[in-house]
């Protein structure tokens, strides 16, 4: 068998093989970006409803789908640092720390689109948000009426077990 006859074979023998890989590889890094996408989307669109599940979720997500970019896990650690500051009772210190987790927050959410080669502009996260002033509204009615559960209960704990 000459030169030309090994070659043909070894590429009728190898075609099939490396053309699978490079079809596993592609479909691998395209499931990986789609659910790195799902994450920014999820952050995206809860960012300014803390306490949706969905938001929640999408936050867990980020150190196991970004655990490669050192980047994104520095703001990740950063938020998480930031959302655990107690501010008190202080109106000023409150504001100072939700101010904080704003920041930490929009940090990390323009690391994850740098990372996925999006284009967008740190400072615009903020300002091009939007959220429903109707669902905020309502999320904190929810929570008011959660809140007075809890003191409607206390007062019928107190009522029944005071003395007649």
């Amino acid at each position: 068998m000459d030169t030309t006859a090994w070659l043909t074979l070894l590429a009728i023998l190898l075609g099939p093989i490396v053309a699978v890989a490079v079809s596993l590889w592609v479909e691998g890094r395209r499931r990986r970006r789609e659910a790195r996408l799902m994450v920014l989307r999820q952050l995206i669109v809860t960012r300014h409803l803390a306490s949706d599940p969905n938001y929640s979720a999408a936050i867990n997500l980020v150190p196991v789908e970004f655990n490669d970019e050192p980047a994104v896990i520095t703001e990740y650690k950063a938020y998480q640092e930031a959302i655990r500051q107690v501010p008190g009772e202080d109106p000023q210190a409150i504001a100072l720390c939700d101010q904080r987790v704003s920041i930490t927050q929009t940090k990390l959410i323009f690391a994850i689109m740098r990372s996925l080669n999006l284009k967008a502009s740190e400072a615009d996260l903020p300002a091009e948000a939007y959220a429903a002033r109707g669902m905020l509204q309502r999320d904190l009615l929810y929570l008011r009426s959660l809140e007075a559960q809890i003191r409607t209960a206390d007062a019928l704990e107190a009522s029944l077990s005071a003395p007649s």
